[in-house]
């Protein structure tokens, strides 16, 4: 029987941040890791969200959407060594690791807009990355 493990995503706010937009994957990712590390390394960051990776759903849906620019980093919880229990302090420093030693699968821009927000999300998506 093989192992099945679970998808955790980390949402952090990014509106310090310049959304570099045009650009995908490994540029993207270039542009914007010096930033991504430096929130995650600041005792000062505070988690948005943290547990199974959600979809991305919230088009046109106010009520679903929050205003701002976020990263999201998507890796699998072997990778991570952190679950639901984890402090914050934990899975920053989780995330942290995965981040600066290893490039993500892809790397995109995701623009949600509702009547009166607009969420940008800036996704990291981890593969195993211990393969």
């Amino acid at each position: 029987m093989e192992l099945q493990f679970d998808e955790f995503a980390l949402t952090i706010n990014a509106n310090g941040i310049e959304v570099p937009y045009g650009l995908m994957d490994e540029a993207l990712f270039l542009t914007v890791k010096k930033d991504l590390i430096g929130l995650l390394a600041n005792a000062g960051t505070s988690i948005h969200y943290f547990g199974y990776a959600p979809d991305n759903t919230a088009d046109e849906q106010d009520e679903l959407l929050t205003e701002g620019v976020f990263f999201r980093i998507i890796g699998y919880e072997k990778n991570l060594g952190v679950d639901l229990e984890s402090s914050e302090k934990e899975v920053l420093r989780a995330f942290h690791y995965l981040v600066e030693n290893y490039a993500p699968w892809w790397t995109t821009i995701i623009v949600e807009e509702g009547e009166t927000k607009k969420e940008i999300t800036i996704e990291l998506l981890y593969q195993d990355v211990f393969v």
